[in-house]
Formats: structure tokens, C-alpha cells, sequence
């Protein structure tokens, strides 16, 4: 069976197991290289074939760790490039210290600029979580202060109002740190403040 085959078949696999170490049927192929470059070039620690071994034990099938190692030794080096350390931080993926030598600092400056923009990103969605809560919140109190007869409901409900308007501009002084589009998109001062109040910017 071709390797690039073998690999996929691995991957779905995988995909199909959910979160065990391996399945029954992956101990049985024997497929233990084309394993090992699959792990390697996921990024698992070698410390993973210990698992591996285990699991397999219990179904009495023996692992043959130095055809796993082997795989896991090229997969490692297809992981540890600066174009993946950057793409696996900016995934917020959890980087397992598989890389050595001169690649290791490159792979690491470059997960953690990607993981830096990983966390400026999921800051920029919660904000915008934020602000569509408060959106809705002052939606339902005009609807509520429409409705209301009693002064002094009203005037808790104005005050309630008040709070909600200052954390909203608050919040859009935030926003306004990313520029228009976004984290991605950084562009401070493309648009006016409040822009985000201005009655055009609702999502």
C-alpha cells in the first residue's frame, strides 16, 4: 500500500475514533511507520508510542516501536516549519515540545507570534459577544420603558439604560483598537469614534 494512502487512511481513521489513543482495528493493520509519520507530523511527543503500546497490549498485539519512531522522526521535521509553528499557535493548538535543534526556536518564535494573534483574536470575539448582548439587553429595556406606567420603574429602568449606553461606548473605545474589519485587519483610525453606535454598525 503506498504510503500517502496508508497516512490518509490514518488520518480518517482518526478522525473516526474521536479521542482514544488507538482503536483495535489500527493496532491490527501493523502500519506502524506510516503511524508514526502521521503523529510526528501532528506534533504528538514520542511519548504518545508508550500509550500506544499499552493500549495495543490489551488486545495482545504487539507495537514495533522502532518502525513508529522512525515515521515519528519525518513527521516531527514536516511539523517543525516557521510557516506551521506560525499556523499552529494562530490555531491556539498546543505545541508538545516535539521540535529540537535550530528549528525549535524558529518553529517556537513563530508559534508564539501565532498564538499572540490567536489571543487577540478570541479577545475581539468575546468583545463582540459583549456588545450584541448589550444590544439586546437595551432593545428589551426601550421595549420595557414603552410599556411602563409606574415612575419609579421608569426611572430604574432609565438608569439601568444609562449604565448599559456607558459600558456600550466603553466597549466600542475597545473595538475601536481593531479598526474596521477586525484583528486581521488592523487599521486604528479607518473610522470615526462611535462609529460602532452610529446605528449603521449593528450585526
Amino acid at each position: 500500500m503506498p504510503v500517502k494512502l496508508s497516512v490518509f487512511l490514518l488520518i480518517l481513521a482518526t478522525a473516526i475514533s474521536g479521542c482514544a489513543v488507538i482503536s483495535e482495528a489500527d493496532c491490527r493493520s501493523g502500519l506502524w511507520y506510516e503511524r508514526g509519520l502521521h503523529d510526528g507530523a501532528r506534533g504528538r511527543s514520542q511519548a504518545l508510542v508508550y500509550d500506544i503500546a499499552k493500549e495495543c497490549q490489551s488486545y495482545e498485539i504487539y507495537v514495533d516501536s522502532e518502525a513508529w519512531l522512525r515515521g515519528h522522526e519525518e513527521g516531527v521535521e514536516q511539523f517543525c516549519t516557521a510557516e506551521n509553528g506560525y499556523a499552529q499557535g494562530r490555531q491556539g493548538r498546543k505545541y508538545e515540545g516535539v521540535c529540537t535543534g535550530p528549528t525549535a526556536d524558529i518553529f517556537l518564535q513563530n508559534y508564539q507570534r501565532g498564538l499572540a494573534d490567536y489571543r487577540v483574536a478570541q479577545q475581539y470575539r468575546d468583545l463582540l459577544w459583549r456588545r450584541d448582548n448589550l444590544e439586546r439587553e437595551l432593545y428589551s429595556l426601550h421595549r420595557a420603558l414603552r410599556h411602563s406606567d409606574s415612575d419609579n420603574q421608569r426611572r430604574a429602568l432609565y438608569f439601568q439604560h444609562s449604565r448599559l449606553e456607558w459600558e456600550l461606548r466603553m466597549l466600542d473605545l475597545e473595538l475601536h483598537r481593531y479598526g474596521l474589519f477586525g484583528p486581521d485587519y488592523f487599521t486604528p483610525g479607518f473610522y470615526p469614534r462611535s462609529f460602532f453606535s452610529s446605528g449603521f454598525f449593528y450585526w
